[in-house]
């Protein structure tokens, strides 16, 4: 190559490199290019969606009282180091792993960080300081989905009750804010503002789950108004935590069941059912004379501790929870008219609780087995095949307290949105005559004031209930059997307005009595009914 043309491509690269470099130049002087580079880098974080709330009957929070907040952080303005002295342990590792990120992410934090110039936007932790029915409210999964209970039952409605919104912003290549912008919300969606009203009492749900915490190892508690059917307390014990369920499924201490829904050994609550079919068939002047035991078909069947109880009538038998009178009287009932007013009471159904969510059905024994005369005896206090749930023994017991109308539980008051309120009806059906009912209340009166449900009396008011104990066929190590300890009734005695049930489930033998929990929930009542 000659020294002209190789003197004439250098000044062609010097040419070329120069009108590059201006270009160069250009760019990074120019704000009006820069802003249009910018806008080709628009990114949007997503902020939490809020969630419709449920309110107790009086219209106070049950979810979503206290507040929270999150804060942005954006690569490059020094969000890193400004949060870090703000957030958790944990949210310190998140930010230290995503501090290279080229898009905002949002970081929870405790408090409204703006005064500190952090971007912050306000929303609402889900459950209380002290998180309150929280079997029959349920529980999130890390998306903000219901996973059990009501959560998950009006999953659909409260998640798009809130406005879905991000946070939109404006980078460079590097992730940092466009200069001359700031962060901005989108509306995405507008949302429905569904809330939905339980019929639960706050402070009456406080106070049977502070009884409950005090005296019971593992159990649930049901109050229901008697008139209505609506259940204004539903514990279950062990508690969980619903923040941290994790915990719950590595202790596998049975916490995630919700006791009220689920089917247990009922024992001589049962014998209820007996005494209205008694009236029924005009059996009602059945006598017995109770030694102690009873043989059925080669089998015998003995009273608590072996106790001879004498003359039996009706009254009396429900009085002292005579078993050998019950065997006996069911075996003159015979199967099919136990089980038609079984059925009548509620029993071998499922009760639907809300949309998809429903309790356990329980099981009561085919028509069939009971031709067998020691399986009816078995059943005629309350044992054998027969499995029921507390919120069943609750219904019973409430048909009986509200004059022989048999009313469905109810949980949910209304579901609400900005332009409409439905509110939830349940129909009635009427179990047995008001008379029968209201002999059996007087019945179930004297097993308190003058039977073996004493523990039961409040004091003032009175009460009707039954007792009792059933057998579960679980053992502990020592091969003791466990037992069921149960006490269902109504409050007070005259004009009852409240049916309450107690259950402590497979225990030796509890501290407090399900009698005495029973008297101390009806204190309870009565001091929320005078305040």
């Amino acid at each position: 190559m000659s020294r002209r043309r190789l003197v004439s491509v250098c000044a062609c690269l010097v040419v070329l490199f120069a009108i590059v470099l201006c270009r160069v130049f250009w760019i990074a002087t120019d704000t009006g290019y820069a802003a249009s580079a910018g806008g080709q880098t628009v990114r949007e974080t997503t902020l939490p969606t809020w969630r419709g709330n449920f309110l107790d009957r009086e219209g106070r929070l049950l979810t979503g009282w206290e507040k929270c907040w999150y804060a942005l952080c954006v690569p490059g303005d020094s969000s890193y180091a400004a949060l870090f002295p703000f957030v958790t342990f944990s949210a310190q590792t998140e930010l230290y792993e995503r501090r290279n990120s080229v898009t905002p992410f949002l970081i929870e934090v405790e408090s409204d960080l703006s005064r500190y110039g952090i971007t912050t936007f306000e929303g609402a932790r889900r459950t209380l300081p002290v998180p309150i029915a929280c079997h029959l409210i349920g529980y999130l999964d890390g998306e903000g989905h219901g996973v059990t209970g009501l959560e998950k039952a009006y999953d659909d409605l409260l998640y798009s009750a809130g406005d879905e919104r991000t946070v939109v912003c404006t980078t460079s290549a590097r992730g940092d804010l466009i200069e001359g912008t700031a962060p901005s919300i989108r509306t995405v969606r507008s949302g429905t503002g569904c809330e939905i009203t339980l019929t639960l009492d706050a402070n009456i749900q406080r106070a049977c789950e502070a009884i409950a915490q005090q005296d019971m190892t593992r159990g649930c508690i049901l109050v229901m108004r008697t008139h209505s059917g609506e259940v204004v307390a539903d514990v279950s014990c062990p508690e969980y935590d619903p923040d941290h369920v994790e915990k719950s499924i590595r202790a596998d201490d049975t916490s995630l069941i919700d006791r009220a829904f689920t089917g247990f050994s009922a024992g001589s609550v049962f014998k209820v059912v007996l005494a209205q079919a008694a009236y029924e068939e005009g059996l009602d002047w059945f006598t017995h004379d109770c030694t102690g035991s009873v043989e059925v078909a080669g089998e015998t069947f003995r009273c608590a501790q072996g106790r001879a109880h004498g003359e039996m009538n009706l009254r009396g038998a429900l009085e002292q929870s005579c078993n050998c009178y019950f065997i006996e009287l069911g075996q003159i009932l015979g199967g099919e008219t136990i089980l038609h007013t079984a059925r009548k009471f509620g029993f071998g159904s499922a009760a639907a609780i809300a949309p998809g969510l429903k309790s356990a059905a329980g099981n009561l024994p085919e028509e069939t087995e009971l031709s067998n005369p020691g399986q009816l005896a078995s059943l005629s206090f309350g044992q054998g095949d027969l499995i029921v749930t507390p919120l069943q023994i609750t219904t019973m017991m409430n048909a009986v307290a509200s004059d022989g109308m048999r009313y469905a539980p109810v949980f949910v008051r209304s579901v609400s949105t900005q332009t409409e309120q439905q509110t939830v009806q349940e129909e009635t059906v009427r179990v047995c005559p008001e008379a029968d009912a209201r002999v059996l209340q007087s019945m179930l009166v004297t097993v308190v004031s003058e039977g073996i449900g004493a523990e039961a009396d409040p004091g003032e008011g009175g009460a009707g209930g039954k007792t009792g104990t059933a057998q579960t066929g679980q053992f502990n190590s020592e091969g003791q059997e466990l037992l069921n300890y149960w006490f269902s009734g109504f409050w007070p005695a005259e004009n009852p307005q409240y049916t309450i049930t107690v259950l402590q489930d497979g225990v030796l033998d509890p501290e407090v009595s399900s009698a005495a929990i029973f008297a101390r929930i009806a204190q309870a009542l009565n001091v929320e009914e005078n305040s």
